[in-house]
């Protein structure tokens, strides 16, 4: 079964601001931008995205205040549906809403959910896991964990549990959010995963998870999903969005969730591009690096 690709796009990226400033000269929300490449992080997670699906399956969320940006990066790939969240509530709304969209359509589907602000040196580990994830563990809500090249206390950590039976991919004993460095030296050294937020997951039991723990958020949007495809929907959406209060998915659903699965993922040169020093250091050595920083001087 091919695959929902829904691609998360609605956060403003501020730790980032001063690297967009100085490029660009105003404070573009890092999605946006192209910082190597050719391409926007938005439009190089579209082309990942095309590996496991094609464009009609492709779904962009973002907030109404980035509409003038994404549009227009939007327009080489035709079939690619922008969602357009009427305010930002953090990602427990920017998932449900899009979820809440296919469950109207194809509840029996398969989605995987994409943040639109990673860098990713080789695509091809994280699309092999994808697919197994949508397709050997197609019953289970699974993350990617990347496997650490150190002891980062800036990032969220998995800790697996036991092996499932068939193929590398472990249960989810519990989740680490930014650790202090004792914790990060003692998960590094025992075998923790960096969470990257990627996931895999039949739609019908993450809606499941999500009346279960944000019970409030998915009656509401059940109420936008019945007007899906009507005259209705934009003020069905409006409704939900008025009703909804901030939530964070991983911690109010993933991490209060049980039979979860982590699938182990090396060699992709993963990194969440969170601050200007994690890019320099991503692309330290490459003529990408070079690019960027001659960028900056010309526009200085």
């Amino acid at each position: 079964m091919t695959p929902h690709v829904v691609i998360l796009a609605g956060g403003d990226g501020r730790r980032l601001a001063p690297l967009t400033r100085a490029l660009y000269g105003t404070e573009l929300p890092k999605q946006f931008a192209i910082l190597s490449g050719e391409k926007s992080l938005l439009q190089t997670t579209i082309e990942r995205a095309l590996a496991l699906t094609d464009t009609t399956r492709i779904t962009v969320v973002i907030s109404a205040h980035h509409e003038p940006f994404a549009r227009p990066q939007l327009e080489p790939y035709p079939g690619v549906e922008l969602l357009v969240q009427p305010r930002g509530l953090d990602t427990g709304p920017g998932m449900l809403f899009p979820l809440a969209r296919i469950l109207a359509r194809e509840p029996g589907a398969q989605v995987v959910f994409l943040p639109s602000d990673h860098h990713v040196a080789d695509a091809a580990p994280i699309t092999q896991a994808l697919q197994a994830a949508t397709t050997v563990l197609r019953h289970r809500i699974a993350l990617l964990g990347v496997t650490p090249t150190g002891p980062e206390v800036e990032y969220g950590w998995i800790v697996r549990g036991a092996r499932l039976h068939g193929m590398e991919a472990f249960g989810v004993r519990r989740f680490e959010e930014k650790p202090a460095q004792p914790l990060a030296d003692d998960l590094w050294r025992t075998g923790g995963l960096w969470n990257t937020f990627i996931s895999a997951a039949p739609v019908r039991g993450l809606w499941k998870l999500a009346k279960r723990h944000l019970p409030h958020h998915a009656k509401a949007l059940e109420g936008y999903a019945r007007a899906v495809d009507s005259p209705r929907e934009t003020q069905a959406l409006h409704d939900a969005y008025a009703r909804m209060t901030p939530a964070n998915f991983s911690r109010d659903v993933l991490a209060r969730a049980g039979r979860l699965a982590v699938v182990p993922v090396s060699g992709s040169g993963w990194s969440d591009w969170g601050s200007p020093a994690r890019v320099f250091a991503s692309l330290a050595g490459t003529k990408n690096h070079e690019r960027l920083v001659e960028r900056i001087r010309l526009a200085s």
